[in-house]
């Protein structure tokens, strides 16, 4: 496959890498109390606790490439083991905000469009997550892949708290080495064409499934353990549990079907370059 098409303003895409406390020396703080904090984001409306314990504050609101979304407590166990890695003074982290044009959202079926998005928070449960959280995913994924990660992993989460809904992501190298060089630390810049890549795969698998949107509806809840955003927010849901099951079975074959495709395709030459904030 020939290079990714260059990012657009669809999806605009910042990232800057921190590496022994150049941009903060606690990288667990920021993913647990910034990236997945309760003020800016939204449970995922596909998230399901264990049968034996009712759901918690910050429970569905973090994700990973695998899981559409995990608990408050598996956010913090991430959280520790992304601030271990950090703390062998080496490593370089990414931060990364992926963020979408309000007109785009509704073109790909991820936003109604009779919603009107006049202030801060009126996106909150007016969104398709479950196509987001995938299609990030996907993205981010083919961008590891690009970039040569060896065993690279994600934490992210949507943020539903401004004009622009966007998505806050760390990614990492979770080995004991790394391959990405730059004298002796992981090399922390991002390939231009890495980056064009987790554009043009969000971009595409969310054209790829908008047939599969489940547009959320209106049902006047409000839980207790959810952060307080004015009182005219109410709590969005899917229409049915059995319309949101075959949903993400579909999703999952999408998800699969994409990254056979990418690793049966030639990847790019290397790029040098990269984008930072």
């Amino acid at each position: 496959m020939g290079k990714a098409p260059k990012r657009g303003q669809n999806i605009v895409i910042k990232t800057q890498f921190n590496i022994n406390g150049s941009r903060g020396a606690n990288v667990g703080h920021f993913i647990s109390d910034y990236v997945a904090r309760g003020a800016a984001t939204d449970p995922s409306l596909a998230y399901l606790p264990p049968t034996d314990r009712p759901i918690e504050p910050g429970d569905g609101v973090a994700f990973t490439l695998n899981a559409t979304a995990i608990s408050r407590q598996e956010t913090l166990d991430l959280a520790d083991r992304v601030q271990s890695l950090f703390e062998q003074g080496n490593r370089a982290i990414e931060q990364m905000v992926i963020s979408f044009s309000p007109e785009y959202l509704v073109e790909e079926g991820i936003v109604p469009d009779n919603v009107p998005i006049l202030r801060r928070g009126d996106y909150r449960f007016n969104y398709d997550d479950v196509r987001i959280r995938h299609a990030v995913s996907t993205g981010v994924s083919a961008m590891l892949e690009n970039d040569g990660y060896y065993n690279g992993k994600m934490v992210a989460a949507i943020q539903s708290d401004t004009l622009h809904l966007h998505v806050h992501a760390v990614v990492y190298e979770d080995g004991n080495q790394f391959v990405r060089k730059h004298g002796k630390e992981e090399r922390g810049m991002l390939k231009e064409s890495s980056l064009n890549r987790l554009s043009h795969h969000i971009d595409r698998y969310l054209e790829t499934t908008k047939d599969l949107s489940v547009i959320p509806t209106q049902r006047l809840l409000t839980p207790e353990w959810l952060p307080e955003r004015g009182s005219s927010h109410t709590i969005i849901l899917p229409p049915s549990t059995d319309v949101y099951i075959d949903t993400y079975l579909k999703l999952l074959e999408e998800r699969e079907r994409e990254e056979a495709l990418r690793k049966t395709q030639v990847q790019p030459e290397i790029e040098q370059g990269g984008l930072t904030l």
